[in-house]
């Protein structure tokens, strides 16, 4: 359980590093412009981008591998 907890405060510690690093505001174009509108993500940093997206990918493979079993 000890290892579990390092492991968890390892990879917080690397995630808050990662957004510290890259704190620049940026935003997902999501369609392209149609007539006056343009449909984006609200800005949000870099870093915390890349993490959703990681951590979303280890949730999917995650459901898909209990699926699949």
């Amino acid at each position: 359980m000890v290892l579990y907890f390092t492991l968890f405060l390892a990879t917080l510690g690397a995630s808050a590093y990662l957004v510290f690093l890259n704190h620049q505001p940026i935003s997902l174009l999501l369609t392209p412009q149609m007539g006056e509108y343009i449909y984006t993500t609200p800005p949000m940093p870099l870093g915390l981008l890349v993490l959703l997206f990681f951590f979303a990918g280890l949730l999917f493979g995650y459901l898909l591998r209990m699926f699949l079993k």
